[in-house]
Order: structure tokens, then sequence, then C-alpha cells
């Protein structure tokens, strides 16, 4: 893709106003700007993703950068956003971990479910191990810095339609959502049925039949408009709903040392607004639920066994190595508190 083809998109996509600018400033200014996507819209009291997006962009702006953020995948999907931030031509790109996994055996394993028991379980592991750093060897390769895992709602859970889930053989006679590898393995596992519905087509295949279930965060469905054609959330407690930001090493290099100073602040920043936002969030979800005229199931202790013992059998991603996966495991392990249980 030729940048100047890719710096005239961005500005068809993200509503630029060019009227009135001769056409090489009008360029010239784009590709000066650091720019952010991300797949997710810009509600901030909803989405933990651009919580951390806008605390970083602030402190961005407050440092003399102009920034353009870019929501709602308005530059791209998921695929195509990692290919511009290795290029250099995203600067920064919020994304989901399946686009990091491919390279890093660490991240891939990162993505089994059940394993870490609840936010502060997770932030232990971010903050004292060498989890985070060896994902960032693992990309530099490919050209990509690893910022940050940020929060974007309480934990996964899952959402249905007519009939309410509480042991995954209520499940079996469902049709759930998926996508990636990683959701065929769990499938798998499970023994339920699944349809791959890309994200921007799941409102319409629940209307229709297509698909009776999803796995997400209890925000998404209120968020994205979904309350009409969903009736139960069970609070499985998957794992932490989070997305990742990568930063184009391209960029990062190019820095000049005050630069980079100042985008490793507003990084810190963005951090610790999420982790703030993220502690609030239970609560939040579950009225937005109840709003949504969606009942929120909890689950009791034999109930969520089912699912643990069924998770147990997910088979290893593509990318996974066991030398790496089993240090993952040493990472939980080592972060979880005496006597908690997933």
């Amino acid at each position: 893709m030729k940048r100047r083809a890719f710096i005239g998109g961005l500005g068809a996509a993200g509503g630029v106003a060019l009227a009135g600018l001769p056409a090489q400033q009008a360029l010239a200014s784009l590709a000066s700007d650091t720019k952010v996507g991300m797949s997710l819209p810009a509600n901030l009291e909803r989405n933990g993703a651009y919580v951390w997006v806008k605390v970083c962009t602030d402190h961005l702006r407050a440092g003399g950068m102009n920034v353009r953020v870019y929501p709602n995948s308005t530059i791209g999907g998921e695929r195509e956003r990692t290919i511009q931030a290795q290029l250099g031509l995203l600067e920064i790109n919020v994304t989901g971990g399946d686009e990091i996994g491919r390279w890093s055996p660490i991240a891939a394993a990162g993505s089994r479910p059940f394993l870490v028991d609840s936010y502060d379980h997770m932030n232990r592991i971010i903050d004292d191990t060498d989890y985070l750093a060896t994902i960032t060897a693992d990309l530099a390769a490919v050209d990509l810095v690893m910022v940050d895992f940020v929060y974007v709602a309480s934990m996964v859970g899952l959402f249905t339609r007519g009939k309410p889930v509480r042991r995954i053989e209520d499940l079996r006679s469902l049709r759930l959502r998926v996508l990636s590898e990683a959701d065929m393995n769990l499938l798998r596992a499970w023994q339920v049925r699944g349809v791959q519905v890309a994200w921007e087509e799941v409102a319409q295949a629940l209307q229709t039949g297509i698909v009776d279930a999803y796995l997400n965060p209890p925000n998404v469905a209120p968020m994205f408009g979904h309350g009409s054609v969903l009736d139960y959330y069970t609070n499985l407690r998957m794992g932490p709903a989070m997305r990742v930001v990568v930063a184009s090493k391209p960029w990062m290099d190019a820095l000049s040392p005050a630069q980079r100073a100042l985008v490793r602040q507003a990084f810190g920043a963005a951090r610790a607004a999420n982790r703030a936002w993220s502690e609030q969030m239970l609560e939040a979800d579950h009225q937005a639920l109840d709003k949504a005229g969606i009942e929120w199931i909890e689950l009791d202790d034999d109930e969520r066994a089912t699912w643990l013992e069924a998770s147990a059998r997910i088979a290893p991603s593509h990318w996974e190595t066991p030398a790496e996966a089993e240090r993952y495991l040493r990472f939980v392990e080592s972060t979880r508190p005496e006597g908690a249980r997933p």
C-alpha cells in the first residue's frame, strides 16, 4: 500500500476537512500526525479501551503532538490496522489478542480461559513477571512494540437469546458465534455448535437465528445495541476482557529522546486511568444489562466447575509452544493469591 494512498484514505474515513487546504499541505499534515486506530467506539462510559486512548492522546497533545483518533474500524479491520502499524503508517493500534498471538507463543498461551481469577491477578501477571517483556521481544521482529493490555469491561461471560444457560450442557442446543482458531478449539472442547460470523454481522445473525449466543464482557450488548435480540447473560468469569495496544516500531525508533519520553509518560497515564476505570465496572455493567432487559445469571461453584472441567480439554492453539505455555502457567500460579482458585 502506498503511503500517499493510505493517507488519502485516512482523510476520507476519518472525516478530515480538507476543503480549502492545498492538497500537499493537507497530506503533509496527516503524515506528521500521530494516528490511533481501534475497532471499538469512542465511548468513555462503556469502553475501557477508549478511556486508555483518551488519556494517552490528551497527554500527547498537551506535549505538543498532533493526534488523530480513528474508532469503529474506520481505517480498517484488525489485520489491516496491524499491517499499517508494521509499516509505520499507523502509530498506535488497539487490537485483539489474536493479532499478536501468531507472533508470540506466550501471548497465544495467555488466551486460554479460566486461568486468571480477577483483574488484580492480571495486574500482578503484567507488573510482576516477564510476561509483557517476553511479548515485546517477540513482536520486535515484526516491527511492533507491545505497549499494554487494556481492560475494556468486567470479565468475559456468555450472552444468549431464548434460553438461560447455567451449565455447559445447556449451551449444546444453541449456536455460538465464533471467529478465531482459539474459538474453534473451544467449541471442540465444549462439544457445542458454532457459526463463524464477523462482528459487524452479529446483530443480524442474532435477529435471523443464525447464532443464538456469543462470548463477550457484559458491556458489549448495551454498547452495540444488542439488548433487543438477547435475553440472558451468564457471568462465567472466563478471564479478563482485554484489548492489546501496540505501537509501530518504525515510529517509536524515529522519535527524539524527548518525544519518546513524552510517549512513555502518556502510556503510563493511560494505564493508570484504565485500571481505575475497570475497578468501577462490575456494578455498572450489571445495571446496564438490567436496563437493557437482559437477565444477569450468577453461577454457583458446582455450575461453574462444569465449565472449568470442559475448558481444561481445550487443545493448544497453532501458535502455542509447550515451553511458553508452561512458562505462562508459572506466571499465573506465582501471582495467584494463596488459597485462591480459578
